[in-house]
């Protein structure tokens, strides 16, 4: 028959110990990861491009990148740092009274009237954010692709306009349309400087410079605004392109 033992008795001395090493244990190791965190930050910092973090400043000078269309949302919903950014880029606007009458609001809306190749009609108000993702893909996008692919700036761009107090698709019921808070745009052609006019509806499907500059067009807008639509997208927009700051992000 086994011996009987008593069990050790208790020493809280050790237990102490125990816990004290435990806790310093956790200590270190939650200031070892905040510390290889600050590591990771840091060389971010200096070694990506600006375009590419999300916590540096947006500016109409950058590359188009990874956290551009996050930063122009966010900075989209300061109407003080919206303007900023604009002012510093060189973008003159007027501001836009705040107007509201059933389904239509209209707050934080300005006119865009130097600094861009102009929009044609001239009268294309627009809220704060979706001016500045506007002005980005001018800046970023539509000029470097003219250059490349068809050898001429853009000197104007043909809209079908920015506000209309309409739901989506002009329909009496459903979805309120970003139009009706001028937070989106329709565009239709592009100008360029030797006179040549690029249409959605014409050139699209054009295999040549034409319809590629269209499509880096459009592909450039999905990664700046929250919403961009072309005619891939259905046949309501054949004719445009849709490109908008609310609602849910999507490209088509």
């Amino acid at each position: 028959m086994a011996a009987y033992r008593v069990p050790n008795p208790r020493k809280p001395h050790i237990e102490r110990h125990a816990r004290r090493q435990t806790l310093a244990a956790g200590v270190v190791g939650f200031a070892l990861l905040w510390g290889l965190v600050g590591i990771i930050v840091f060389t971010a910092d200096r070694a990506i491009p600006r375009e590419h973090l999300p916590w540096k400043a947006l500016a109409l000078i950058d590359p188009v990148g990874a956290s551009t269309k996050i930063k122009a949302a966010r900075a989209g919903e300061d109407p003080a740092a919206c303007r900023e950014i604009l002012a510093q880029g060189g973008i003159e606007y007027t501001e836009v009274p705040a107007a509201a009458g059933g389904i239509c609001v209209i707050t934080d809306t300005v006119r865009l009237t130097s600094g861009l190749a102009p929009l044609s009609p001239r009268d294309a108000p627009m809220t704060c954010r979706e001016a500045l993702a506007f002005s980005i893909w001018e800046r970023q996008v539509v000029q470097q692709a003219a250059i490349d692919e068809l050898g001429q700036a853009v000197v104007a761009i043909d809209h079908f306009g920015s506000y209309a107090c309409r739901r989506q698709y002009g329909k009496d019921e459903g979805p309120v349309s970003e139009h009706a808070s001028a937070n989106a745009i329709d565009v239709a052609a592009f100008r360029l400087a030797d006179g040549r006019v690029i249409s959605v509806a014409l050139d699209w499907k054009d295999p040549g410079p034409r319809g590629r500059f269209l499509r880096r067009v459009r592909d450039g807008g999905c990664r700046i605004f929250l919403t961009t639509l072309s005619p891939d997208y259905n046949a309501e927009h054949s004719d445009h392109f849709h490109l908008d700051m609310g609602g849910w992000p999507k490209c088509g």
